[in-house]
């Protein structure tokens, strides 16, 4: 920590001010696909890969989370591996309208390092339904809620096809559903 206003400090102050107008103007793109404030809820990265998959957001915190350019609606999911080893998290009280919503709609898996995006993954609901079949079977028949079952990096990549980085041919994830 440098002293109050010393020059180390005034220098501080004036790179976070540099920063911060491009943050300012990041914000601004934000708001102009639906994510009113860039730190909450992820939403820097949410608009990441929104542009990335031409996606745009579906507003409000019910339902699924982004409609393709055909239409199709979508559930995205994020992962820092950084800092989460257990997988994609679900839903804290997942029961069997949760999971009907699930089985209805293709999904995106973003997997991050701290703010490095390192690759994007789509899945049909087809693809994960041996891990819906598993929680229906833990959960939904025995008339419990499922607390946040997660869906495990690994599975997404070995049975996820990869649209991030994009390839020479870059795959466009609504041509898979």
């Amino acid at each position: 920590m440098f002293e109050f206003n010393s020059p180390e400090h005034r220098a501080a102050v004036a790179q976070l001010d540099n920063l911060w107008n491009n943050l300012n103007n990041l914000a601004d793109l934000a708001k102009s696909y639906g994510i009113d404030d860039i730190f909450q809820d992820n939403g820097a990265k949410i608009l990441q890969q929104l542009i990335l998959l031409n996606f745009d957001v579906l507003p409000g915190r019910e339902g699924n989370d982004a409609v393709s350019a055909s239409g199709q609606e979508w559930e995205m999911k994020s992962i820092n591996i950084a800092t989460t080893a257990q997988g994609f998290s679900t839903n804290h009280h997942l029961n069997e309208h949760i999971l009907n919503k699930y089985r209805q709609v293709p999904w995106s898996f973003a997997i991050y390092e701290d703010l490095e995006l390192q690759s994007i993954y789509v899945m049909t609901p087809q693809q994960l339904e041996p891990l819906f079949t598993k929680w229906e079977n833990a959960y939904v028949n025995q008339g419990k809620e499922g607390n946040n079952p997660k869906i495990p990096v690994k599975f997404v990549k070995e049975n996820g096809l990869q649209v991030y980085p994009y390839a020479d041919t870059p795959v466009d994830p609504d041509t898979l559903v």
